[in-house]
């Protein structure tokens, strides 16, 4: 692709890896926290799940607060529904997952845009460049199908990778079929949390953080705080007219 070169936006210093992979052929994003705003709509939804999970076990739950339940985002499987559990009931989060889900489902596709301010515009800048990309999220089919139809993301990227995807264990094999079905070589992982990192450093790809509070990772190749333009830049592509 032949990028012309960026200017009237600042440029962080990129990591060596970094410039080894832009302009990028390929970018994987992790979907929630990072281009999806679930923290409009996810503690309150759970709350409510954990009282009508409560209700049919008979149990006494502790209800998390914003920060707690806000704390799970982007975890995997027993990493989502296993803290909200109580000691010796750990093993019921298929059970409270199986309680919830349809509330999700309903909340992000009943026609609410919960995508951050500019995801939609970046997205189809990308694909205007040419540049190939792909999700990568923790989640199962169930959900991921609200995310690629409720919130048109399936309209907006080429790929979309979850756990129950044909040949994927983790979020590193996601990454892998995402880059053999884009023939690329020049790849760029960007998510907020930890499980996003580390796939990408097991394949060797430069990892974008979109920063948040929930966690803190000083290793990522970038700090990304969300603006369109900003990462377009770092990764030495044309920006979004203003």
């Amino acid at each position: 692709m032949n990028v012309p070169p960026v200017t009237g936006h600042p440029v962080p210093a990129p990591s060596p890896l970094l410039a080894q992979h832009t302009p990028p052929e390929l970018v994987v994003f992790d979907v929630d926290g990072t281009l999806h705003d679930t923290f409009r709509w996810w503690a309150p939804i759970l709350r409510a799940g954990l009282q009508r999970f409560a209700a049919a076990r008979q149990m006494d739950l502790a209800l998390p607060d914003d920060a707690t339940a806000e704390a799970v985002v982007g975890m995997k499987d027993a990493g989502v529904w296993a803290p909200f559990l109580p000691e010796g009931h750990k093993d019921l989060w298929p059970e409270l997952r199986a309680t919830v889900l349809p509330m999700e489902v309903d909340e992000v596709s009943r026609g609410v845009d919960y995508l951050f301010a500019g995801t939609r515009e970046l997205l189809l800048h990308l694909r205007a460049l040419g540049v190939k990309t792909a999700l990568a999220s923790n989640c199962r089919t169930t959900y991921m199908r609200a995310m690629q139809h409720g919130q048109g993301l399936a309209a907006l990227t080429d790929w979309q990778f979850c756990l129950d995807s044909p040949g994927v264990r983790h979020k590193t094999d996601m990454l892998a079929h995402a880059q053999a079905a884009a023939g690329a070589r020049r790849v760029v992982m960007v998510g907020d949390r930890e499980p996003d990192r580390d796939a990408a450093r097991d394949l060797g790809w430069p990892f974008v953080w979109r920063s948040n509070t929930r966690c803190r990772i000083d290793d990522a190749d970038l700090s990304w705080g969300g603006a369109a333009n900003d990462l377009l830049a770092a990764l030495r592509l044309p920006l979004l007219p203003h």
